[in-house]
């Protein structure tokens, strides 16, 4: 929101609402009126207004972002930066424009080839702008430019870290803030406030935001949280700043809403939602189906028929066709190679025979229409192919952005063309982009991309599409949620107007083999459609599953030596805990004798508390198979929260669980991540149009989402709409990555405290690591709420190396990650690494002290799964939360937070037996608790060992897939969400 205060401070009042989003402002020469650099609409815009709030003015539109406003001495031009000019496939970097505020003419003032150009400011007499300039490295150049365009001068470099936000004084003057990581000797990241490359502050914590001067040369700038002043003159580094007080109120909104019923006890029979990938046979009459962790076929009229039930800890996943409808290939953990990766298995429906075509973590299969060569994807979304007379597999196209494997490839009739969809990245300063159809040519490699009309992206690059039509005359995908089909040429290259079929939200888009009919899943359901739109018809599924517990007559017995149950600080020793079924009847003092028909599990050596939590996982079992939740397990974690997945997925996985098919922890489930036009990750549902949001939403509904998440682009009508639809049709909750607007928007919580954001800078946490007032006013109490995912404490494997050792790490986590792992363990933390722990963890403390309803998550697998918890509670707990704190944080706090504190976080009667057992003592060395040796969850108990056992392997042969490891986990987590990406300098 933009706010007016008086030079002397006092109180300020609000000049507009949560929606525009009003960043880096700048007045007019006569101060009649402001510029700013809006978000209202989903994208960024030059807008003006009066200085009062009213006249709210755009000033320009458009798919292209324009951003950093600065007002010209003269009055007729607003400069900024902007991604016009360029390419929505090919790409756009930013470079400097300006518009004439009388006319709108545009003119561009760089080409910015190869760097990208913003923050412009002018010079007091409008001949010249100056600009941050950024290569690769960032943006370490300051660089000037003719107003009128021309030749760019360097005006000042800087070896290390960025600059940002050039402003220019009256005699000619240079500010700007220099921000840069932590480097010896000082182990201290900094942001510094400077003027013609002298400092002009000293150990303050400058915002990335431009400063402003005043007329009589005084420099306003903002640090350390608060409004502050350099006196005019060139001693101004020696005086100290002038503080301007100030206070601000606004109305939040608070829902009220009733909680979402979980039923954990009910064992009645429920209809299958979770129908996962489900493709149409060649000749129409059959659908390929997972669901219930098997894979199943449906001839369509009649029941389905179990062909592939996985064990408990596997995850069977990705069915698909042979062109002449005798065989299934499918994905499954497991091979011939050894290492228990993913292998594409082709299953022979004459006579159920199973053979394995494809390892090494082979992933999104598809025949060729000759069935002689099998396209797929290596666990970094790499395209492979693989040609099955001969054994020779080579890779023909690697993605073109990071965040998320591309969409299942699909053939041309005539074999030689390959399509799928790809994100590209429009520039360097910002991670997203479109989901684009990429089509590779098989003979030579070349490939081309298109979108289906400007500026529009795929709705995911989970299974959206593209789907070429057996007839080679269109490709059916996803856009908006809904189903649409674009007429091509030979070669994939459009060749008309894409056709929406649909008005409801459809996923998994599938042909039948005379290009006359298309399957299609909707919310939970199955549906056909004729290629022209006409007939849906309901594909009826009889298939049902019931919530999988003990029997009513099951007892269970647990002692534990020790027992912390979450209602206080202390720990009890020598109890039983009693559990009937799924729930705990009593908590009592030892019993030596086991009263007849109960079982005994025994503790007594062990240390027991309530089942772990991760309260913010992304479920990528599409990549890590089974092994994602065996780990969970393995590390004592009974329930995780999904914040993104891909819809039907997530349903899937949660109905496993339930139905006992699936080892893992209760999931609380969600779909993709709500975004704007643009998006990163795979599994971000792009949407440009409020129709798109509604079947979204809608769907939300139907799959019965246990959380609603809006992501980076989603502008703050979509998250206000997100919210609502969470509240009074779901009861469950909704947040973001933005604090602002999602506190203002009706939103509860924030997914990080910092994670990527829309705008330049995030406005939860300054580049050196610290949270100011604001942010803990918005915490306070409880109401906006909090999962934290403290990354910073990786490097808290290498003080304990042993961590590396564990077959948790060794064995159950597939190679990349224990790669991963095994580098953090050769490398112990640097001083400037506990640093950035404390100061995070300092933020922690804080919200906590205030009252602030703060849970542990993790990312994960975007951090080693299960371990990552241990390593947050463990930094939690070295930086001043008592060892009941730091666990309430994974325990209690999160049954709170989504709402099911009735019935999980501590040891009670009454709650479910959700239970983790720690060899050691945690209250007396917290690094015990890694140490974990089993999980129950809902009376079902699961073994460590067990967990382990079941992807114990021999070792492979050493020729077999020779692959770099730690590289593939750095292909799989390149451009994260978190890694400073909340700051785009």
């Amino acid at each position: 929101m933009l706010w007016s205060l008086a030079r002397k401070g006092g109180r300020a009042r609000a000049l507009t609402g949560p929606d525009l989003e009003p960043t880096r402002l700048s007045w007019s020469p006569d101060g009649s009126q402001v510029a700013v650099c809006g978000y209202q609409g989903g994208g960024f815009h030059v807008w003006t207004m009066e200085p009062d709030g009213s006249r709210l003015r755009q000033v320009t539109s458009g798919p292209w972002d324009d951003r950093g406003v600065a007002w010209s001495p003269d009055g007729t031009r607003i400069a900024f930066a902007s991604e016009r000019g360029g390419d929505p496939v090919a790409g756009s970097s930013y470079t400097i424009w300006t518009v004439d505020v009388r006319t709108g003419e545009l003119r561009q003032l760089t080409d910015g080839t190869g760097v990208e150009d913003y923050d412009p400011a002018w010079y007091p007499d409008g001949s010249r702008l100056v600009f941050v300039r950024a290569g690769t490295a960032g943006g370490r150049t300051l660089a000037s430019v003719p107003a009128a365009g021309g030749s760019v001068a360097v005006v000042r470099t800087v070896d290390a870290g960025v600059l940002v936000g050039p402003a220019v004084s009256a005699d000619g003057r240079v500010a700007y803030v220099h921000v840069g990581d932590a480097v010896p000797p000082a182990n201290a990241a900094f942001s510094t406030l400077m003027v013609d490359g002298e400092p002009v502050t000293e150990g303050e914590d400058v915002s990335p935001l431009p400063p402003s001067w005043g007329t009589d040369g005084a420099l306003f700038y903002v640090a350390d949280g608060q409004l502050r002043v350099r006196p005019p003159g060139r001693s101004a580094a020696k005086s100290a700043p002038e503080r301007i007080p100030f206070t601000a109120a606004m109305d939040v909104p608070r829902a009220v809403h009733p909680r979402k019923d979980h039923d954990f006890d009910s064992t009645a029979a429920k209809p299958v939602r979770g129908i996962h990938l489900p493709v149409l046979s060649p000749d129409g009459g059959s659908v390929a189906f997972a669901a219930l962790n098997a894979l199943w076929v449906l001839p369509i009229g009649r029941r389905p028929r179990r062909l592939v039930q996985s064990n408990a800890s596997g995850y069977v996943q990705m069915p698909s066709w042979a062109p002449d409808g005798r065989s299934l290939l499918y994905s499954y953990e497991g091979g011939t190679d050894g290492n228990g990766l993913i292998s594409v298995h082709r299953h022979w429906l004459d006579g159920d025979r199973d053979e394995v075509v494809a390892t090494g973590g082979r992933l999104n299969a598809a025949l060729s229409p000759d069935g002689t060569r099998l396209a797929c994807q290596d666990s970094t979304g790499n395209l492979l192919v693989k040609d099955l007379t001969t054994g020779t597999e080579k890779t023909l196209a690697t993605p073109l952005g990071a965040n998320g494997l591309p969409s299942r490839p699909t053939w041309s009739p005539d074999g030689r063309y390959i399509a799928f969809c790809d994100r590209n990245r429009l520039n360097q300063r910002f991670r997203e982009g479109y989901n684009l159809i990429r089509v590779v040519d098989t003979s030579t490699g070349k490939w081309t991309a298109h979108q289906p009309s400007p500026h529009a992206s795929l709705a995911d690059r989970g299974n959206a599409g593209p789907v070429w039509a057996p007839d080679g005359s269109a490709m059916a995908f996803i856009m908006e949620s809904a189903l649409w089909v674009l007429p091509v040429h030979a070669d994939g290259t459009p060749a008309g107007e894409p056709q929406r079929l649909t008005d409801e939200a459809a996923d998994h888009p599938s042909w039948s083999g005379d290009s006359r009919t298309l399957l299609y899943g909707a919310s939970g359901t199955l549906k056909l459609i004729n290629r022209d739109g006409t007939q849906p018809r309901v594909v009826p599924v009889p298939l049902d599953y019931r919530r999988r517990l003990p029997s009513p007559s099951d007892v269970t017995r647990v002692h534990a030596g020790r027992l912390w149950d979450g209602t206080g600080d202390t720990v009890r020793e020598d109890v039983d805990i009693v559990i009937r079924a799924n729930r705990i009847t009593s908590v009592e003092p030892h019993r030596s004798r086991v009263p007849s028909g109960e079982k005994l599990i025994d503790a007594s050596t062990s240390t027991v508390i309530p089942g772990l939590w991760d309260a913010h996982t992304h479920p990528w079992q599409y990549t890590y198979g089974g092994r994602q939740s065996s780990l969970m397990l393995a590390y004592g974690i009974t329930t995780n929260a999904s914040l993104g997945g891909f819809a039907h997925e997530a349903v899937r996985i949660r109905e496993s669980v339930q139905a006992g098919r699936m080892a893992g922890p209760r999931l609380f489930a969600t779909g993709e991540l709500i975004d704007g036009s643009r998006v990163a990750y795979s599994m971000g549902r792009a949407h440009r149009t409020h129709e798109g949001v509604r079947r979204s939403l809608k769907r939300a509904e139907a799959l019965d989402y246990d959380f609603v998440k809006t992501y980076v682009r989603a502008p703050a009508r979509t998250m206000r709409e997100a919210a609502r639809t969470a509240h009074e049709k779901l009861g469950v909750l909704s947040g973001s990555h933005l604090l602002s607007p999602g506190s203002s928007v009706g939103q509860d919580l924030t997914t990080h405290l910092e994670a990527t954001q829309r705008s330049e800078y995030g406005r939860a946490y300054s580049p050196t690591g610290h949270s100011y007032q604001d942010v803990l006013e918005t915490y306070r109490g409880g109401d906006f709420k909090i999962v934290i995912t403290p990354f910073t404490a990786l490097s808290l494997i290498g003080a304990d190396p042993s961590l590396a050792e564990d077959p948790r790490v060794t064995t159950l986590m597939p190679p990349w990650d224990t790669a991963l792992v095994t580098t953090y363990a050769d490398t112990p933390p640097t001083p400037a690494a506990y640093q950035a722990i404390a100061q995070e963890m300092a933020v922690y403390q804080r919200i906590i002290d205030e009252g602030g309803m703060l849970a542990l998550g993790t990312d994960a697998p975007l951090t080693p799964i299960g371990l990552h918890v241990h390593l947050g509670l463990r930094a939690l707990h070295s930086n001043g939360l008592s060892a009941a704190q730091a666990l309430r944080t994974a325990t209690v706090v999160p049954a709170r937070m989504f709402g099911v504190a009735d019935d999980l976080g501590t040891v009670e009667p009454g709650k479910l037996a959700d239970l983790t057992a720690v060899d050691g003592n945690p209250f007396d060395d917290f690094d015990d608790l890694v140490r974990t040796t089993w999980a129950m969850r809902e009376g079902t108990l699961y073994r460590r060992d067990d967990l382990v056992e079941a992807f114990t392997t021999p070792a492979p042969h050493p020729t077999a897939h020779p692959t770099d490891w730690l590289d593939v986990s750095r292909q799989l987590r390149r451009e994260p969400c978190c890694s400073r990406h909340a700051f785009h300098v």
